[in-house]
């Protein structure tokens, strides 16, 4: 009997997941504008929000650029109907990290799911660079960025390609709203730098006293030129 029920419950599985689905707008609830970029960097955005059940999944993300309006489109993919046993009610949260790329100085309108008005709008300012270098500095090698719940402790973890680096300091730039941009500025040791994968841990401190917000995005920048990014409550 519990062989033919599991059975059943799997061919519906099945047949749910090999439906053509549905191309649908992500519900977007909450937009992070990191502070600091330059003409120089990689800008990213992050958006946060929640599917209504499990028949919704992550499809993909598109930015146009149009002079100073930054507008992106989230979609999801929807397989199966509101009233199916697949689909139980239940919040699924997500996380999505926007690359818009390089842009000029000056200042932006962002425009997440925007088209009817009911999406998320924001603004930004992208300033002009020190110098034509990638990165005013070199930043760590971060894998992610993890909360201590019991201690309150905030850490960043990755690898340090050789032992000629080290950590010289932690940067902080506060959005003054709901997100801090962590810059793990390394400095030069030696000259001779072989390949080594040095494991790190570090404790950062951001002024979180800055965020007016509940939660707060601590936007973490990478060596690569991306970022690592997590959002943690605010106590």
């Amino acid at each position: 009997m519990k062989k033919n029920m599991l059975a059943m419950s799997f061919l519906a599985v099945s047949r749910l997941w090999a439906q053509t689905p549905e191309v649908v707008l992500s519900p977007v609830d909450h937009l992070y504008v990191p502070a600091g970029f330059d003409n120089n960097d990689n800008v990213e955005l992050v958006v946060t929000g929640y599917f209504p059940n499990p028949c919704y999944a992550r499809n993909k993300v598109e930015v146009d650029l149009k002079d100073s309006k930054i507008n992106v489109k989230v979609t999801a993919l929807y397989r199966g109907e509101e009233k199916s046993l697949m689909c139980p009610q239940m919040l699924v949260p997500y996380k999505e990290v926007i690359t818009v790329g390089n842009l000029q100085g000056g200042d932006y309108e962002i425009n997440i799911n925007n088209e009817d008005g009911n999406g998320l709008k924001d603004n930004m300012t992208v300033i002009e660079a020190s110098s034509n270098s990638v990165d005013d500095h070199l930043y760590a090698l971060v894998d992610y960025v993890a909360k201590d719940e019991r201690t309150g402790e905030i850490s960043i973890t990755g690898y340090n390609f050789s032992d000629c680096i080290q950590l010289d300091k932690i940067e902080y730039l506060s959005n003054k709203k709901d997100t801090i941009s962590v810059m793990p500025v390394m400095k030069k040791v030696s000259s001779f730098c072989p390949m080594k994968m040095v494991p790190y841990t570090h404790v950062i401190t951001p002024p979180s006293e800055t965020i007016k917000s509940d939660k707060m995005l601590l936007h973490v920048r990478t060596i690569d030129g991306k970022s690592i990014n997590g959002i943690f409550e605010v106590r």
